[in-house]
């Protein structure tokens, strides 16, 4: 048996055990209590055996892209020198490859200060919880006429934006 089917048998089993719960009282009558317990442990045993039987699977792409990175890393010298080239304060040209998620380096990060919420125009600016970043500056798009719904959405001349749609009502 596998890691799986040990899982599924374990599951099972207390299945089993919850059983014993739905009995009658002394009335004839079932427990509405039990049945409910029963009802939330038997959806649970089945969200985890959904969850274990699917198998984990890493895109392509993504795939490629860090063996290129990590090749990269290696150099022609052929040591492993990968966990020193991932961080980009000892090498900011890894910001500027392809398949990065920025061109800037923050706290040892790759990040796009256009348009990340928590390095906004600058290295730890933070834009707050409604507001997102463009093009450097935090705004909100639920009532900025120039970013209305998203980043450079602008509502026609002499209407306001509401709840991220101009002219809202």
């Amino acid at each position: 048996y596998t890691y799986k089917h040990t899982q599924i048998q374990k599951h099972l089993f207390a299945i089993s055990l919850s059983f014993n719960f739905l009995k009658e009282d002394k009335r004839g009558r079932m427990n509405t209590s039990k049945i409910s317990y029963f009802v939330v442990v038997l959806i649970m045993v089945l969200a985890v055996a959904i969850t274990l039987s699917e198998p984990l699977r890493v895109e392509a792409k993504q795939r490629d892209r860090f063996g290129r990175l990590i090749a990269a890393a290696r150099g022609k010298k052929g040591g492993n020198r990968t966990s020193a080239m991932m961080t980009c304060d000892k090498s900011p040209k890894v910001c500027r490859l392809k398949g990065s998620s920025g061109r800037d380096c923050c706290r040892k990060r790759c990040v796009d200060l256009r348009t990340n919420k928590l390095s906004c125009g600058r290295c730890g600016k933070s834009c707050h919880y409604s507001e997102i970043c463009c093009n450097g500056y935090c705004v909100n798009p639920m009532f900025d006429k120039r970013h209305c719904g998203g980043c450079f959405k602008k509502c026609k001349k002499g209407r306001t934006c509401a709840y991220g749609m101009c002219s809202y009502a």
